[in-house]
């Protein structure tokens, strides 16, 4: 569903999908909370942002972990 939303919808909503996954691991469902975390991992690849290209820390996180983030075309 992400896929086909812009940038700015992603943003909005991937916060939510979050808190969905980690509601989904307390609630003891662990496949649907990894499924929900493998789907706002895979839609985050596509939400760069010119504002945080400068910014030390993102540039750091994205070089540790930004192997993680799926870009999907």
């Amino acid at each position: 569903m992400l896929g086909r939303c812009g940038a700015t919808h992603a943003r909005e909503v991937a916060p939510y999908r979050s808190w969905l996954a980690v509601a989904l691991a307390d609630a003891n469902e662990p496949e649907q909370a990894a499924e929900e975390a493998k789907n706002v991992i895979a839609a985050s690849g596509n939400l760069s942002s010119e504002r945080t290209e400068d910014v030390p820390e993102v540039r750091e996180v994205l070089a540790d972990y930004g192997r993680l983030l799926l870009v999907r075309s």
